[in-house]
């Protein structure tokens, strides 16, 4: 009977913990209704995690619109990470697969003025 209760316990232990996933700490960003872009204004910079839900054939462009420097560490999708072009104050990346992508940015003061926008 002993032996029975055993087998028991460790049949239905791995049906009795629950799996818990690591909250997503990255800040979404939304578009005004209408709207191709979407800002972050603040602190970033520690680097600051970005999320944004893209579609396929889309052209996202990371902006400085703020008077510091940014540097856009990396971009990552569905797929894995992303290569893409820097400009002047600007970053672009050709969105291939749809998904949520994430982005880290980091900022050279204590206020920094990030856009993104999706063509």
């Amino acid at each position: 009977m002993k032996k029975l209760l055993i087998i028991t316990a460790l049949a239905v232990a791995p049906l009795m913990v629950t799996s818990v996933q690591a909250a997503d700490s990255s800040t979404k960003i939304t578009f005004a209704k209408d709207s191709y872009c979407g800002s972050f204004t603040g602190n970033i910079r520690d680097g600051k995690v970005f999320r944004l839900w893209l579609m396929p054939d889309q052209n996202l462009i990371i902006r400085n619109v703020g008077d510091d420097q940014i540097n856009v560490a990396y971009v990552t999708g569905p797929n894995g990470r992303l290569s893409g072009d820097r400009y002047d104050k600007e970053n672009s990346y050709f969105i291939q697969r749809k998904g949520n992508h994430h982005m880290k940015v980091y900022g050279n003061s204590s206020h920094s003025a990030v856009e993104f926008c999706a063509y």
